[in-house]
């Protein structure tokens, strides 16, 4: 199973990086694949350490897709990372071995400590096509512009029968991103 997560990494420098990522998690071990290249794949190679985020917090998500990574944070204490402050919880994980791969090596990572900040409050059907539209988002240079549009009509339908303000306004920036990207093509 795929779980979507915010992972934060650290530079040799301390300068955290924030992105959404699919993990996949087995007991005591987190599996981050990410592309070549990225930011997050140096940081991991380089410091062999993430934190990851847990959150239904879509802004984070929308945010990190159109570049906009300012978040509230903290550091974490006898670890070398950063959580966000407004998240259930995040997972301290240290890189054990790297599956290597041309376009996405995996990162099998052993997970140091587990905290919870607060309660899952459960599922919201507005929130899950949010993050689906990041997913698309993301993908945009990849997938076919009426694709990418059916797809999101078909989302849509979900963000306007449960979504709260927070939903809307994710919704409103991810599609104004998107439309953005699609009209370069």
């Amino acid at each position: 199973m795929i779980i979507e997560t915010i992972v934060s990494t650290i530079d040799n420098e301390g300068k955290v990086n924030f992105s959404p990522f699919g993990i996949k998690k087995n007991k005591n071990q987190i599996y981050i694949s990410p592309y070549i290249p990225s930011r997050t794949l140096l940081n991991l190679k380089s410091t062999k350490c993430a934190v990851v985020n847990y959150t239904d917090n879509t802004s984070f998500f929308v945010d990190c897709i159109i570049g906009n990574k300012k978040f509230k944070k903290k550091k974490c204490r006898k670890f070398p990372g950063f959580f966000l402050e407004n998240c259930f919880g995040y997972e301290q994980v240290r890189v054990k071995k790297i599956i290597k791969d041309k376009l996405r090596p995996t990162f099998v990572c052993e997970i140091d400590k587990s905290f919870q900040i607060k309660n899952y409050e459960g599922h919201n059907r507005a929130k899950a096509s949010i993050i689906e539209a990041c997913i698309l988002a993301s993908r945009v240079h990849l997938l076919d512009k009426k694709k990418i549009l059916n797809e999101l009509n078909y989302l849509s339908i979900s963000v306007e029968k449960t979504a709260g303000s927070l939903e809307k306004k994710s919704w409103k920036k991810i599609l104004k991103f998107i439309n953005e990207k699609t009209d370069e093509k």
